[in-house]
């Protein structure tokens, strides 16, 4: 799953045009995925500790959260 993400992702962003349009917003887009990565995250704190699905929406919040992370960083 991971693997055909990061394929359409990355034939997405590489279309003429639409890469520069990532990248003038990509501090915006950033802080959008920390707090959707938090939500999530919290919300799979309030699934319980039983809950297969609130460990998983906790690690997908994490792995949202990092990328918007990794967005807002400073570039090259």
């Amino acid at each position: 799953m991971t693997w055909l993400l990061t394929v359409v992702v990355g034939r997405a962003v590489t279309k003429r045009g639409f890469a520069f349009w990532v990248w003038d917003r990509s501090g915006a887009i950033g802080r959008i995925l920390i707090a959707l990565g938090f939500g999530l995250a919290v919300i799979g704190m309030g699934q319980g500790v039983g809950s297969g699905f609130g460990s998983e929406l906790m690690v997908f919040g994490a792995v949202i959260g990092m990328a918007g992370i990794w967005l807002i960083l400073p570039g090259p």
